[in-house]
Order: C-alpha cells, then structure tokens, then sequence
C-alpha cells in the first residue's frame, strides 16, 4: 500500500491511488483490477465511481489513505469487493450484500429477461410468482420492479438471507409487493396445491468436488449452502423440477438457472416426470447454457 511519506514526496491524489492499487491489484491477480480499485476508493472516500475522475487531483489525508489502506488488504485477502462495501447492483438496482448470500452476477439477469415476457398479460389479470431461494433477493425484487401488478412470494431456508432480502425490497419500496417465509424448497408449500404461474429459482447447481476449486472469493467467501449441489451438482435443481408441476397451474412455468454443461440432464429430468413440454434451453451473455424454462402441460 502506498505509504505518502516513504514512496511519494507529494500527497497521494485519487488518481494515483486509483492507478496504484490497479496495478497491485493485478500483481496479486484480483480479476477486474481497475474497476474493483475504483469501487473500492469511491466507497472508502463516500464518492461515486465518477466522481473520482472529476476530483482526480484531489489529494488524500492521512486516515483517508490508511481507511482506503485497510480496504486493500481485504481485497488481496480474498474477501470480495461487494461484501466490503455491502453492494452490487443488479438488473440497474442498487443491492446490499453479506455473506449470507451469495452476491448476484450477470448470469442470473438472464433468468429474468428469460421470464419477463411470461409475466406479461395485456387481460390484466395479475399472476402469482414464487422465487425459490432467493438470497439477496435480487431476482424477485427485478421482476416486482418491472411488473408490480403481480403478486409475489419469496422464500429461503435462511433466515439471515430473508433478512437481506427485505432490506432489499424495502430499498425499492417494493417489501408490500412480495410475501416472505423461511422454508426448504418444495416442504414449505400446501401440498398439490396449484398455487403458481410461474417459479423461479437460482439453486446450489456447482459439483460438491468442485467447491475446492472455485476461486477464493466464492469458496472461501460466500455461503456454501447457495452453491453445493451435492455430488452431481444436480441435487436441488432435480428436486425442483420433480415437485414444481405440483405448485402449477396449467401453463404455468418453473425457470431455473443451471450449470453450463447441465442442459441435458435437465432435459432428461424434465423428460422422466412427465409434466412439462420440452425444456427452452437459454444461453447467457457468454454464449453458455444457462437457464432452462419448462411449462406445464395443460
């Protein structure tokens, strides 16, 4: 970390510290390094990332440059950008973060344009829609953002989870919009009761012998229980699918983000219950497979 009295004869600026930890950041190969420096520098100093450049001559304090000092050290040491300042934004809504939730990622904004369209209704009828472990809440809080004449529910088995969660909707003024409860996949439901148009669900979808090989961030990082899929990775994805039609009304969709190289089991799962047409396989923004939208049959 740059010391002012040992490595500069003039104060440090925004600028050189933004360019500074750039460089740091990339000899201890922390992905993004120019970006995460200006998150973190514009968190650090209670600015936005812009405003670092209109103030780029803007010389730092001393407990400025030793606050920011402590910011870098967690950064190399693992601890994600987004758990350090307590926000990521997703589908353009500003969302806080903890590690009892895994931080949401691109990937999954793909799930909700795929589903976006299914909540379309020019009849006005309102639909009721389930997210299934929804951790930060950040795919129940897109859709009610874009279409808040529906009815929403939201569920995890984790308590703290749905604590963030509600910080979330209550932050988008959307908490009146969306029923929470704390319950375990498909057992917290009315049994058979056909309650749903459509269900949503990021599950746990990475290989238990994977989890070693994550990057730090995520192994050593974000809970384990939102990313374990067990030994196939397929674990609560299958269960899912196996119980969704029971939750259904005729037509209604379950969409699930996956694995990239999941497809075909899900094809071959959907295929073995019997209870939906053939699976919509959809790429995310990488050209991988990743999110699969299957219908009940009528």
């Amino acid at each position: 970390m740059p010391n002012a009295s040992t490595h500069k004869t003039s104060p440090w600026t925004t600028l050189d510290l933004v360019k500074w930890t750039a460089g740091y950041f990339s000899d201890h190969h922390v992905e993004n390094a120019r970006s995460e420096a200006e998150i973190l520098l514009a968190h650090s100093l209670g600015l936005r990332r812009i405003d670092l450049y209109l103030n780029y001559d803007q010389p730092l304090c001393d407990d400025e440059l030793a606050r920011f000092k402590a910011l870098i050290k967690r950064r190399v040491d693992g601890v994600p950008a987004a758990y350090i300042t307590g926000n990521r934004e997703f589908w353009s809504l500003a969302l806080a973060v903890n590690p009892s939730v895994l931080i949401p990622r691109p990937e999954t904004e793909c799930l909700v344009e795929a589903v976006l369209p299914l909540l379309d209704d020019k009849t006005g009828a309102a639909k009721r829609v389930l997210d299934m472990g929804t951790g930060s809440g950040a795919i129940i809080i897109s859709l009610a953002h874009e279409h808040p004449e529906h009815f929403y529910m939201a569920m995890d088995r984790s308590m703290a989870a749905l604590q963030t969660a509600r910080q979330n909707a209550r932050r988008h003024q959307l908490d009146h919009r969306i029923g929470w409860f704390c319950g375990s996949w498909t057992a917290a439901l009315a049994p058979d009761r056909e309650t749903f148009d459509l269900i949503v669900s990021n599950p746990p979808y990475v290989r238990s012998d994977d989890i070693d090989g994550l990057q730090v961030e995520i192994r050593d990082h974000e809970p384990g229980l939102a990313l374990d899929g067990s030994t196939d990775g397929l674990q609560c994805l299958r269960l899912i699918i196996e119980s969704a039609h029971r939750h259904l009304k005729a037509g209604g969709s379950v969409a699930l983000e996956m694995g990239c190289d999941q497809a075909a089991d899900i094809v071959r799962i959907a295929a073995a219950v019997g209870q939906y047409g053939p699976p919509r396989i959809i790429k995310d923004y990488s050209g991988l497979d990743r999110v699969a939208v299957m219908v009940k049959k009528a």
